[in-house]
């Protein structure tokens, strides 16, 4: 049960975190370093993960920010919790709330001096047709 409430308590801090949409990024000089922070997918800009820790299995948060669902502002489909395990170049997703599980391995670098990350494309719902996304950190 317990599990259960951190995976809910790490959802709602993951969908109360909004997408930045900056023109410019910070100077990578400036953030700290590990996968620890907030990354926002480069071409689009309106894509963020979440990393809540530095460890090489956990879980990390999509946030693709919200649209008009019904009358209400729901976040949008993709938005998720997913459970990742890290390998020397490759990364393991599992996404936490569907009811299908759906994952898979996808391709993965950490560049730590540029801050960026190059994921293979692990949810469907991101607007682009690029296979690997590429994610700067933010803060």
């Amino acid at each position: 049960m317990e599990h259960v409430k951190f995976i809910v308590l790490l959802i709602f801090v993951c969908f109360l975190t909004n997408c930045e949409k900056k023109d410019d990024f910070p100077d990578p000089g400036t953030l700290p370093k590990g996968l620890t922070g907030t990354w926002v997918e480069t071409s689009t800009k309106t894509d963020t993960i979440s990393f809540h820790s530095d460890s090489i299995s956990g879980y990390f948060c999509l946030s693709r920010g919200f649209a008009m669902t019904n009358g209400y502002w729901l976040p949008k489909i993709g938005s998720d919790a997913y459970w990742y395990k890290i390998t020397e170049d490759s990364i393991s997703v599992i996404s936490g709330l569907s009811s299908s599980r759906e994952g898979g391995t996808y391709h993965f670098k950490f560049d730590e001096p540029n801050l960026t990350i190059n994921i293979g494309k692990f949810c469907k719902y991101i607007d682009t047709k690029k296979s690997c996304l590429t994610f700067r950190k933010i803060k």
